[in-house]
């Protein structure tokens, strides 16, 4: 009788877990494809650390809902617990993990200054997440032992769920395929030109929490402390004072006070942000923090509130027409010389070749432009690829990052004319957030291209014949830039022609684990105080690999990079991909 009781009372506290659940997600006013969840679910496993460990307590939880459910077949019931023997394993590790978090969550709100009730709040959550841990590790465990006590334990289990954990659970299921890729447009700069919107209706940021977008909010609120942002995040490691956590637990601490001054508190973590996206990337329930960063840069952008260096960048490009300082006349003058025409001069080239501001004027990134002219060369290429000249500016990409939203849709607006012009419809480029921009951020304002980063160019010529890649007989390792692997997947290409090249040695943060090198969301352009810059923690892990080149992707990578390698005075060359390439077949 008192099983059947306790078993009752188990399922009644699951069903209104359930029920709650499913209140939160009718939020968000979103249809789940709940095959595609548990898809996603499944992958988010097969990534082992963090991402099994949620699997392991998302499916511990319904597992021991089954378990329960089973006392009338004892060999299923067996059966169904020696299958959950590794979800055990990944629970016992998560509850591990969670006093790691516990005690570097401390270290963060020290740095920070977060007050007594921040603190307070925080760890509260932590320790809820704890138990419920260890709650459904001992229900698993003893199912099988005595139904009684492992059904007493699920009901704690699943009263913590109700009162804590519908939230996150209601934003996993239904932000799980949200692309990080996916920039919020908080307006759209054409329907104010058009009249569709009055410039009064504009919102620029997030300046106080009454500002900040309802779906934001939620998102922010199903914060459940699990702290894999933070373990992930380069300024964290940095010693900057950011914490993706503390930012998104600020908005969701003070959504109740529609006066609280969001861009006031948060203003050093925004600017600290390298919107590298790992905080989105590692967070199992599908957290958005670059959503505040972003609206918080811009609100203080719109009150002028910025260093004296991002306004000279943002006026460089509203001046000069790039973010170099420089004026913009004769900016590809230098590749006339190398054969590369202008699109006024070859018409029907099949790519245009955006050099970008970095390889325009900057004299490292140019030596990559003059590489990768080379290889197409070489490939029989030339005449089909043309350059913009005194027509191309910023693609824009750092003046978004920025928060300066209007000036960034004035360039894509520009640019969709100047492309429209020449009928350009592809895009080769060597820059990951320029790729990004054109890919991502240009297609969600109407603005349709093909756009292909450099590598996915030379892994299309060697499959096609047009190279031939030869070994140099080096030691190499790669560099993924965090827009190019974490915002758009590409990590094959670039493996691909390395091992041609030479032996590959992996560092362990690679592909879309990468670790950031420091200069991407415009932190190239300014400075951010830290204990340890994050461009060296990144070359000495590149370092411990023992590869005598370190391969970059990104012009900005490069120039971090081998920055590092300057201060350390150490003896491994840092080396774009496309110069190894070109090297390979005879130039550069």
């Amino acid at each position: 009788m008192i099983n059947e009781v306790l078993l009752s009372l188990f399922l009644l506290t699951f069903i209104i877990f359930a029920v709650l659940l499913w209140k939160r997600i009718k939020l968000y006013n979103k249809k789940i494809d709940f095959v595609k969840l548990i898809i996603h679910e499944f992958k988010e496993a097969a990534r082992g650390g963090v991402g099994y460990m949620h699997f392991s307590i998302a499916s511990g939880v319904v597992l021991s809902v089954v378990l329960a459910l089973l006392d009338f077949a004892p060999a299923a019931k067996l059966a169904l617990w020696l299958i959950s023997l590794p979800i055990i394993a990944g629970l016992i590790a998560a509850a591990l993990y969670r006093v790691g978090v516990f005690i570097r969550s401390g270290v963060i709100h020290r740095r920070l200054g977060e007050d007594k009730k921040f603190v307070s709040e925080s760890n509260k959550m932590q320790l809820v997440l704890l138990f419920i841990i260890i709650l459904t590790t001992l229900d698993l465990s003893l199912s099988i032992f005595n139904s009684a006590i492992s059904n007493t334990i699920g009901i704690l289990r699943n009263i913590l769920l109700a009162a804590f954990y519908v939230k996150p659970a209601a934003n996993l299921m239904v932000n799980y395929d949200r692309e990080l890729s996916h920039f919020r447009i908080p307006f759209r700069l054409e329907d104010v030109i058009e009249g569709k919107i009055k410039p009064e209706e504009v919102k620029f940021g997030y300046e106080k929490i009454a500002d900040v977008d309802k779906d934001v909010v939620l998102s922010c609120q199903s914060c459940g402390e699990i702290g894999a942002c933070d373990a992930g995040c380069p300024a964290v490691a940095a010693g900057r004072l950011l914490s993706p956590r503390v930012v998104v637990r600020t908005v969701a601490l003070n959504s109740n006070n529609p006066e609280f001054e969001l861009a006031v508190k948060l203003e050093q973590q925004a600017w600290a942000c390298t919107t590298c996206g790992y905080c989105v990337y590692a967070c199992p329930v599908r957290v958005n923090h670059l959503d505040v960063i972003f609206g918080v840069r811009r609100a203080l952008v719109a009150q002028s509130k910025v260093d004296k260096k991002i306004a000279d960048v943002l006026m460089s490009a509203s001046q000069y027409g790039n973010t170099m300082s420089t004026p913009n006349t004769g900016r590809h003058d230098w590749l006339y010389s190398l054969g590369v025409k202008h699109i006024s001069e070859n018409p029907n080239a099949e790519y245009l070749l955006w050099v970008g501001c970095m390889g325009s004027f900057d004299g490292r990134a140019r030596q990559i432009v003059q590489a990768l002219v080379e290889v197409l060369k070489k490939a029989g290429m030339l005449e089909k690829i043309a350059v913009l000249g005194d027509e191309e500016t910023c693609c824009g990409d750092p003046i978004r990052r920025l928060g300066e939203e209007s000036r960034f849709q004035e360039i894509v607006l520009n640019n969709k004319e100047i492309f429209n012009k020449y009928r350009i419809k592809k895009i080769i480029t060597i820059c990951p957030h320029g790729y990004n921009t054109f890919k991502n951020d240009y297609k969600r304002l109407g603005v349709e291209l093909e756009v292909y980063h450099h590598v996915e160019i030379l892994q299309k010529l060697a499959d096609e014949g047009k190279i031939s890649v030869k070994s140099l007989g080096a030691s190499l390792t790669i560099h993924d830039p965090c827009y190019l692997a974490r915002y758009n997947k590409v990590v094959e290409p670039q493996r691909k022609i390395v091992v041609k090249l030479g032996e590959l040695k992996e560092p362990p943060r690679r592909g879309d684990k990468t670790f950031c090198c420091g200069a991407g969301g415009g932190n190239y352009w300014y400075d951010v105080p830290e204990e340890k810059r994050i461009s060296h923690i990144r070359f000495e892990e590149l370092e411990k690999t023992g590869a005598s080149t370190i391969v970059t992707l990104c012009p900005f990578c490069n120039a971090m990079l081998l920055d590092a390698k300057r201060t350390k005075e150490s003896k491994v060359e840092v080396k774009d991909l496309v110069e190894l390439v070109a090297e390979s077949l005879g130039g550069a």
